[in-house]
């Protein structure tokens, strides 16, 4: 114990002496677990949103009472029998929107917040000084800070005005969009009448779920919280980012292994003196490990708090995505969880291992053997994945073959360049050469981690382009009336009366009925949507075998006939309804039967969607919802002229209309936010595959000591042996970019291919952009070769006598 104790003793004096080399190894060795935390983070407080109530109380939620399909609320008097019920936690919410005095609509949510007073908290303590009084409490307004800043009010008491009276507004963190107030505020607001949105069951046993489910018979329905059409729909999109963060700890995991090289090379003097001085072989190994794992274990906490931050500046795009696409009900906050510090702890763990296990001499003949039984594994995994690959994990284990095999052949292409002649008699560049091939063992963890980072940068940049010009061209077709209204009200008589009109050469719907259709057991819930009473208002639609949408698609029963419709591309991908299928769509005691008679296309929907004529949907009774109007004008109208004449008729707001190219701009930019994530994610790989090259050099460093001051001592000048040093590395980043190319190709096709389809049920052409890709690879070049510069640059100054005398 007390060889350890001195030995410690030692290696702590040594890292106050090089307090930089410390600073870096924790950087390095924590940024590699800062993203997969971040991700993890985010995972996990989705899973976790329902852990409280509405009213910010700790209440697990477990269940939810919502209205039957085709209806918004639940009636007062059903709320008012629930509320009677013994042995059950009930929190009603009401949520709506409301129009401000300034002509903005916010979304609000109504919960009891007397129960704020009962419990003696108030969420995020509401109740204690400096926060509305519990007389005040009822009508003050509480607003995430963000919401507050992006309302414009920068006054020390914010206010909203509504209707004419003037609320308080207080600043609370974590809930997301919506503003929080006392139900009896929103039931007032929103003119409820004491209906309710929903209720929350908090803590209900399973034994109380049947007896509460025949007391709502056919009055509402009881769903569990685990259950939510959000936990299913989001699924893809969190595994996406979860495969993109694990591909980003692996590119972090080279430059933590590249961190470990640098301080064991650091401190090899230091190990060879304290053996010489009588300390054993195996105590200095027991150190050695035991520092590393004290070290990975404070990594693991900071790289949490790192991902924590990284995840909150995220939250807020994604929050966007998830509400938009995911039906996401709840804000996120991530906070700090222990298993964030578990999760890179045991991933650092796994640095630790693999390094120890690489300083173990492996036979060159065995060492070649193993690469290349990969290498074949890899190649044989690939063909059968290409053929069989059928969900969400084979499809990334393809990606995995196609990185691995690309692992094994990026040495033994970056030998051969340097082994092959060069056309050169320059004794210093026929040195470089010889160099090299030393040099690519210590460089290949930072050149791995750049190839990778490299290629699913590219390979997520054609994805995000095919995707691109696939929307371009979806949006071409299916947003291809002139104008889009959405009124106050939706009118059968304001529908009559456009028909009528001398100005719309077509004028569309879009009605959409929430129904149910019974799948293997299960309720699967479908959207009904439909855009006119005949097949020629479905005319923007684009179906799989490319041929016009006619009445043998899409009709009402007739007879024994019956009714004709089609499926999204989700519908028939994800949950295999197929063309020829007879489906029994139910909304209550309603329902209606129809026949499949093609896929469409439906980019940005993941849900299954059936479309049918408006016919169908008034014939079947079901209750819907109408959006508004797509009107396309009689060739040779002024289309500002007829919109200005569309808000005085029928006093229509400036938000309430919209042209085609604007409609567009606004569904396309909406599509785009939904990779500022990945981007972002790309670019912190990227950051962190730069950083592992700069510490790459900076570990050769001392082992470039030697032979550089030899040059340096036959006459070789500073100038000609950094432009020389330069050139070696960018032969080295060179080659690896141009590897990073097709391999970012491959993991593009393999994503559109395989991982977009099977895990949102879209399918699209490869797109490729080269100027795109060439600019990207030439950007990345250049500040790889800086980073290679800087510890150059470190060591071309070192005076020559001291640089020997260190030897």
């Amino acid at each position: 114990m007390t060889e350890l104790r001195l030995i410690f003793y030692s290696y702590g004096q040594f890292y106050l002496r090089h307090k930089g080399l410390l600073l870096l190894f924790i950087l390095g060795f924590s940024l590699g677990s800062a993203l997969i935390s971040a991700i993890y983070g985010l995972n996990l407080e989705a899973s976790k949103r329902y852990t409280n109530s509405s009213a910010l109380l700790e209440n697990p939620v477990t269940h939810f009472i919502k209205p039957q399909l085709g209806k918004s609320r639940l009636s007062h008097a059903l709320w008012h029998r629930l509320s009677r019920l013994p042995n059950l936690n009930l929190e009603p919410v009401l949520e709506g929107r409301v129009l401000l005095d300034d002509k903005r609509r916010l979304s609000i949510r109504g919960v009891d917040l007397l129960k704020w007073v009962k419990f003696g908290k108030g969420g995020a303590g509401q109740l204690d000084s400096g926060q509305p009084n519990r007389g005040r409490l009822f009508e003050t307004v509480f607003l995430d800070p963000k919401v507050i800043a992006r309302l414009g009010d920068k006054t020390t008491q914010p206010k909203l005005t509504i209707d004419g009276n003037t609320y308080h507004v207080s600043a609370m963190e974590g809930l997301g969009h919506q503003a929080l107030m006392d139900i009896s505020l929103a039931d007032k607001l929103l003119q409820a009448n004491g209906e309710v949105s929903f209720v929350e069951v908090i803590g209900m046993r399973d034994a109380n779920v049947k007896p509460l489910t025949e007391v709502l018979a056919q009055q509402a329905r009881l769903e569990s919280a685990t259950e939510q059409a959000f936990d299913t729909l989001s699924g893809p999109f969190f595994f996406n980012l979860q495969a993109l963060a694990f591909l980003g700890y692996i590119v972090g995991a080279f430059l933590s292994f590249n961190a470990i090289k640098l301080v064991v090379s650091a401190r090899k003097k230091l190990q060879r003196q304290l053996y010489v001085l009588g300390c054993q072989q195996r105590r200095l190994m027991q150190a050695v490990v035991i520092e590393l794992l004290s070290l990975g274990l404070i990594c693991a906490f900071i790289g949490a708090l790192l991902g924590v931050t990284l995840a909150n500046v995220l939250v807020t795009d994604v929050g966007r995505v998830l509400r938009s696409f995911y039906q996401l009900d709840r804000g996120l906050i991530v906070g700090l969880d222990y298993s964030m510090v578990l999760l890179g702890f045991a991933l650092n763990t796994l640095v630790l291992v693999c390094f120890l296990v690489s300083q173990k001499s492996i036979a060159a003949k065995f060492k070649k053997m193993i690469l290349g039984s990969v290498f074949l594994l890899s190649v044989i995994g690939a063909v059968v994945l290409w053929r069989y690959a059928d969900s969400k994990f084979t499809a990334l284990l393809l990606c995995a073959c196609v990185l691995f095999a690309f692992f094994i052949v990026t040495p033994s292409i970056l030998k051969r360049v340097f082994s092959c002649r060069w056309p050169t008699q320059s004794p210093l560049l026929l040195w470089i050469k010889a160099d090299s091939k030393t040099q690519i063992n210590e460089l290949l963890s930072a050149v791995l981690a750049t190839l990778m980072a490299m290629g699913a940068a590219i390979g997520m940049q054609v994805m995000v382009n095919s995707f691109s010009t696939a929307l371009d061209g979806h949006l071409q077709k299916r947003l291809s009336a002139d104008l889009y209204i959405r009124p106050s009200i939706v009118s059968e008589d304001m529908e009559n009366e456009l028909r009528k009109s001398d100005k719309f050469e077509k004028v569309g719907v879009y009605w959409q009925a929430q129904t149910e259709l019974l799948s293997h057991s299960k309720r699967l819930p479908v959207k009904l949507v439909s855009f006119g009473p005949s097949a020629i208002y479905h005319s923007h639609i684009t179906l799989l075998d490319r041929v016009p949408v006619d009445p043998e698609h899409l009709s009402s029963a007739t007879g024994h006939r019956l009714a004709r419709c089609l499926v999204n591309e989700p519908g028939w991908r994800l949950y295999n309804i197929e063309i020829g299928d007879t489906i029994e769509l139910q909304q209550g005691a309603k329902q209606i039967s129809c026949l499949v008679s093609g896929i469409y296309y439906d980019y940005g929907e993941q849900s299954t969607t059936i479309l049918v004529t408006t016919s169908v949907i008034e014939n079947a009774k079901f209750a819907y919802e109408a959006y508004g109007f797509s009107l396309t004008l009689i060739p040779n109208q002024d289309i500002d002229v007829v919109a200005q004449q569309l808000k005085e008729t029928y006093d229509l707001e400036t938000n309430q209309i919209s042209v085609n190219k604007t409609f567009k701009a606004f569904a396309k930019q909406l599509f785009e936010n939904t990779f500022k994530v990945t981007h972002a994610l790309n670019l912190f790989i990227m950051m962190i595959a730069l950083f592992g090259i700069w510490v790459s050099f900076l570990t050769l460093g001392r082992q470039q000591l030697q032979p550089m001051s030899v040059l340096q001592t036959l006459g070789v000048t500073r100038s000609q042996l950094f432009w020389s040093k330069l050139l070696q590395a960018g032969v080295i980043l060179m080659v690896t970019t141009l590897l990073a190319i097709p391999l970012g190709i491959m993991l593009g096709w393999v994503l559109l291919a395989y991982v977009m389809p099977i895990a949102f049920g879209w399918s699209m052409a490869l797109v490729l952009s080269w100027p795109d890709i060439l600019g990207f690879c030439a950007v990345v070049l250049l500040l790889a070769l800086i980073a290679s510069a800087l510890p150059l640059i470190k060591l071309i100054r070192r005076n020559v006598a001291d640089s020997v005398a260190s030897l």
